[in-house]
């Protein structure tokens, strides 16, 4: 039996888009698991109080291994943007993330 597989830590960037400075640019990378789900609840909460963005355009596309905890995320994202009366775009979500979120009755919740 081999070692575990490493799974690489979450990260997130996040920029105002040049074109749009309504639009809130949000890159999310590695695996996220429960408590990095809250963390990216918490940090795109924190970036719509400080911007006033109306549209968050998150990048998913970096993410490794979706599993129920990806879908808690996209989930605090898109309630965190619908309390500051923005909007919330997946973009670049993997087949594996839209099947989940199809499985758990989502895939109305996010648009790509």
């Amino acid at each position: 039996m081999g070692a575990p597989e490493e799974r690489p830590a979450v990260s997130i960037r996040a920029l105002r888009s040049a074109s749009d400075p309504d639009t809130l640019l949000v890159t999310i990378r590695g695996a996220i698991d429960r408590a990095a789900a809250i963390r990216v609840g918490d940090e795109v909460r924190d970036l719509l109080r400080a911007t006033g963005a109306r549209v968050v355009v998150c990048d998913v596309g970096g993410l490794a291994h979706p599993n129920a905890a990806t879908v808690d995320a996209v989930c605090r994202i898109r309630l965190t943007a619908r309390r500051h009366g923005a909007r919330l775009r997946l973009r670049h979500a993997s087949p594996e993330l839209l099947d989940l979120l199809d499985l758990m009755g989502l895939c109305d919740v996010v648009a790509e």
